[in-house]
């Protein structure tokens, strides 16, 4: 059986934060639900001039979170949206993937692949 999906990222600045972070939330839709897969305050990797840097930051760790989280439990891309478009209209966003698993590992880990974001 086939499962199909859709991933998507969301920043927002840290505004107590002494140096620049970002608060990162990581959904993944199915038929089923949605659910939260990444929730973490993380580190400005570049400097945050524009909301187009946001958006950046936005997509290089939703891309981080499929490539290894999501990965672990059978995703794969299929194909994403114009990452432009998600520059301007609603919050700092990454691109929207499109993902499929053909597959569920026998063997799941420790982590039921769900996250809380405990201070949002």
């Amino acid at each position: 059986m086939v499962e199909f999906g859709r991933v998507e990222g969301v920043v927002e600045i840290v505004p107590e934060a002494q140096v620049p972070q970002l608060r990162l939330t990581v959904t993944l839709e199915t038929q089923d639900d949605v659910r939260i897969v990444r929730c973490e305050t993380l580190d400005a990797v570049r400097t945050i001039a524009t909301r187009e840097d946001l958006s950046w930051h936005a997509d290089q760790w939703t891309q981080e979170t499929i490539g290894v989280d999501l990965a672990e439990q059978g995703w794969e891309v299929l194909g994403a949206s114009n990452r432009e478009d998600c520059i301007e209209a609603g919050p700092p966003r990454s691109a929207t993937y499109s993902v499929r698993r053909l597959f569920r590992p026998p063997m799941e880990s420790s982590k039921d692949g769900s996250a809380r974001c405990s201070d949002v």
